[in-house]
């Protein structure tokens, strides 16, 4: 029987459009893991298929160990990585509803990534080259049912081509890239797995450039003035003060004497709303107001637009066009007893939001629905309301704000105030609490108005290096050099941490990072070089535009490359030097905890064994002192010796867990007191009921456990 098929990117989207656009109720049939929808409408059989994301990966046709590679060829995934198994069911289950489809609709994410799956599902699995196309920012009925009844007629083929470029330009550089390092680290005698790409290298190499000005920067000192009134502070008006002398004398000119208020300048000031978000001004916010890294917050929004309450999140747009129907979205907010007080505020008003610049052709700015959230957690929560309200704080009138400088003259000398206060909230009030505005109130002064002042200070300082990027700033960074897209960015820097090229959230470059880039930028900077990066962009924008063809990219990409590796070749045994060595003094870093604390001759260090990774004494087997530790998470030495016992500490910090400084000893103080007294039994496992209470130990110090360990986890801390 003839039926109807609609494609979708994941599972959850598929139900979302067979309930939109069922008439008769849904049925389902089962292939493996995956599962079809069956429904009907306007008495047509239409069945909706989900994939799970990429489906296809790029692979070499013959594997070879040499670079530079091009001979490559789409597979299955699962065909590449046992991990993927699973997605094998999801294409048999595609294929089999594809014999009897008379018509195909593809209702994957409307963006390069999404067009990609939809073009692969269609080329490899359905063996077409064409489909019907859906279009939608939200996943609301309306919004379904209007994509469905007025789907485009074909795919849209510029960006699927852009799509599947860029897969292959990643795949080029890559694993040519990746293999150039690991090679000369292997002409160099050893092996590494080290791992560059086409964005990967110029983001890394933009980090590495501020590592080097932080590390090149070198503190002056400066001295500064304040005279300390009643309620408020005056800075000299020559902020730094670079003579010693000259500020001392200054300070003492000062001393002892009160002020009088020379001049007063009062002004007002409009503070306007801000713009709707992006999917980049999103993840800064976020960061900011409740510290979720970028891919954290990039995640959590996928699932409120799977959840149908906000729409699409990868945009770039900060603009909302009145086709939304703003309107009809604000009324369904003020069912929301939270926002209720805004959107009566906002209906009464002309409903115009106060877009940014930036635009998307496929989406317009992140905005709520209008629907009423339903099940879903504390940090999508919190995601939720950031977005709703900012949407609604983009629709009031500008905050009024008032500063006020006034300039006292002490002796002969001046100082300047400065206050800044709201007078009309306005957005602000729809904002809160994610404002981020600073009121810094001065009293009301008048010109020739006596000050009491209870004291000068001088304060000693030194000028600061740069400030290191953070999680949300390096995703601004990336974005303003054009290196990676709104989708792609959180998953670099991510990238970079799992490749040990970066560590600490104020982000920090490696010394293997550096030296990566370093020789990279010594024998062959086009590997690292922004402006390649952004050429092969602008090429592929021009390939979805339908002015490039993606033969020609790619075969301009080929060349760049073989011209590189001509030259990266001649000097692979001293580029293998370089790198072997900074991982080796990496290697060595990061193995050492410090001194043992039971021969004071060894060094205590890290080391793997058939049970996993341990601490132990460099001078085994004269010393055979061992010391547990976590199997999981990130351990790092400190330089620090515990006050208590004397041995080393450690950092040390568990995924999405605050980092946590300790004492190596499990059984020292600092830990659990004087426990030497405590029963080595407790009685029966509260849990289980079968095993017992046992008194034990680890490196965060006693604690009971239950006997029936791994099969039961139960246990009881100690109080210090």
């Amino acid at each position: 029987m003839s039926h109807t098929l609609i494609i979708t990117e994941k599972p959850s989207q598929a139900r979302k459009i067979a309930g939109a656009l069922s008439q008769k109720g849904t049925s389902s049939k089962k292939t493996g893991q995956a599962t079809a929808t069956i429904i009907e409408r306007n008495n047509k059989k239409i069945i909706i298929a989900p994939a799970v994301g990429h489906l296809f990966t790029l692979e070499e046709k013959v594997k070879t160990k040499t670079y530079p590679t091009y001979n490559i060829e789409w597979i299955a995934m699962h065909k590449k990585n046992n991990a993927a198994n699973y997605t094998k069911d999801y294409i048999n289950n595609i294929k089999n509803l594809c014999k009897d489809a008379d018509e195909i609709y593809i209702a994957t994410d409307l963006d390069v990534e999404g067009e990609t799956i939809g073009y692969n599902i269609l080329r490899y699995v359905c063996g077409k080259e064409d489909a019907k196309r859906m279009e939608f920012s939200t996943l609301t009925k309306d919004s379904i049912i209007k994509a469905f009844e007025n789907a485009k007629p074909h795919i849209n083929k510029g960006l699927a081509d852009a799509g599947v470029t860029r897969h292959i330009l990643d795949f080029y550089f890559g694993i040519n890239i990746s293999r150039a390092l690991m090679s000369a680290v292997k002409a160099a005698g050893s092996f590494k797995t080290l791992s560059s790409g086409r964005v990967q290298g110029p983001a890394l190499a933009l980090l590495a450039k501020r590592e080097a000005e932080i590390k090149a920067f070198k503190s002056t000192p400066f001295w500064q003035i304040r005279a300390i009134a009643q309620n408020f502070e005056a800075m000299y008006e020559t902020e730094k003060i670079e003579d010693e002398k000259l500020a001392k004398k200054i300070t003492e000119d000062c001393k002892g004497k009160d002020a009088k208020v020379k001049e007063v300048e009062r002004k007002e000031f409009k503070n306007n709303p801000p713009n709707p978000f992006n999917l980049t001004d999103l993840q800064t916010e976020a960061f900011k107001v409740f510290k979720f890294d970028p891919k954290r917050t990039q995640n959590i929004a996928q699932k409120l637009y799977e959840h149908a309450i906000i729409s699409y999140p990868r945009t770039s747009s900060q603009k909302l066009p009145k086709e939304l129907n703003l309107k009809e979205i604000i009324k369904n907010l003020a069912k929301n007893p939270n926002y209720k007080t805004f959107t009566d505020k906002i209906l009464r008003t002309s409903i115009k939001p106060n877009d940014g610049k930036k635009a998307d052709e496929a989406h317009p700015a992140i905005h709520p629905t209008g629907e009423m959230p339903k099940n879903i957690s504390s940090e999508e929560s919190k995601v939720y309301d950031l977005i709703v309200k900012r949407f609604l704080a983009t629709f009031s009138e500008a905050a009024l704000r008032e500063t006020q400088t006034a300039i006292l003259k002490i002796d002969e000398h001046n100082f300047i105030a400065k206050g800044s206060r709201t007078i009309e909230e306005n957005w602000f009030e729809f904002y809160k609490p994610y404002v981020m505005i600073k009121e810094d109130v001065l009293p009301k002064l008048e010109k020739d108005q006596d000050i009491k002042i209870s004291n000068i200070e001088l304060d000693s300082k030194e000028t600061q290096p740069p400030s290191r990027y953070n999680m949300a700033s390096v995703i601004k960074a990336l974005e303003k050099s054009n290196l990676g897209t709104k989708a792609t960015r959180a998953d670099i820097v991510e990238n970079l941490y799992k490749r040990g090229y970066l560590e600490d959230k104020r982000i920090e470059v490696t010394d293997l990072g550096i030296t990566v880039i370093s020789t990279l930028e010594k024998y062959c900077p086009e590997i690292i070089s922004e402006q390649l990066t952004r050429q092969f962009e602008k090429d592929m924008e021009e390939i979805q535009k339908g002015k490039e063809k993606p033969e020609t990219v790619l075969d301009n990409a080929k060349k760049e490359l073989d011209n590189i590796f001509t030259t990266y070749k001649k000097n692979e045994l001293d580029i293998g030097k370089n790198l072997l060595t900074s991982i080796r003094n990496s290697d060595n870093r990061n193995s050492m905890i410090g001194k043992c604390p039971e021969c004071g001759e060894g060094n205590i260090i890290m080391k793997k064994g058939k049970f996993g990774r341990f601490l132990a004494c460099d001078r085994y087997p004269e010393c055979k002192k061992t010391f547990k530790v976590p199997q999981k998470g990130t351990i790092k030495p400190t330089d620090k010796i515990c006050e208590k016992c004397g041995s080393p500490v450690i950092i040390i910090k568990m995924p999405r867990g605050k980092p946590q400084e300790m004492c190596i000893n499990p059984g020292c103080v600092s830990k659990n007191g004087n426990s030497n007294d405590l029963p080595e039994e407790k009685g029966e496992c509260p849990k289980c009921k079968n095993g017992k209470l046992v008194l034990r130990s680890s490196i965060y110090g006693k604690f009971y456990g239950c006997t029936n360990y791994p099969k039961c986890r139960y246990n009881e801390k100690i109080e210090n």
